[in-house]
């Protein structure tokens, strides 16, 4: 994934968030949504941004994708992960997942909760592969349909893991 670099998230990116979780997700969140998410204590995010130096017929230069997380009072949570299709399956998902965990760490955090679809198979296999496990489910949380609730202890990884 060379050429795939992380910058700091900011509000000026709202539009930007907005049009990749559109693509990603079938309820998106709006510019409004992700802005106030940014805006709330202890929020942060990474934009995935490749320079090109994959195929370009595959995956031209401009945005891979972003992860939101909020790290207060000793615990830490993903908001929202998105990886547009060119991108998938090629480990940026799992990069910024380890951002926001060691930068979750890095703020204090001891653990991190996160959720996901029930049917979101490839998400929930990088988390079990992260070592996240299983702790609750939501009945109904994506517009009727179940979110699987998980938990990482933070104080068990390095940095990168």
């Amino acid at each position: 994934m060379t050429g795939v670099e992380l910058l700091p998230a900011a509000l000026v990116h709202a539009e930007l968030l907005a049009g990749m979780h559109k693509i990603c997700f079938a309820d998106p969140w709006g510019a409004d949504s992700l802005a106030a998410t940014l805006s709330m204590p202890g929020a942060a995010g990474l934009v995935a941004v490749d320079g090109g130096s994959l195929s370009p017929a595959l995956t031209p230069p401009g945005p891979a994708g972003f992860v939101l997380w909020r790290a207060i009072a000793g615990e830490a949570e993903i908001l929202t992960i998105a990886v547009l299709p060119p991108w998938r399956r090629a480990g940026l998902g799992g990069r910024l997942l380890d951002a926001a965990l060691d930068a979750s760490r890095a703020a204090g955090a001891e653990f991190m909760f996160l959720e996901a679809a029930v049917d979101n198979i490839a998400a929930l296999a990088l988390y079990e592969k992260r070592e996240f496990r299983r702790v609750g489910l939501r009945k109904g949380y994506y517009a009727g349909k179940d979110a699987v609730v998980m938990r990482r202890d933070l104080d068990t990884i390095g940095p990168s893991e």
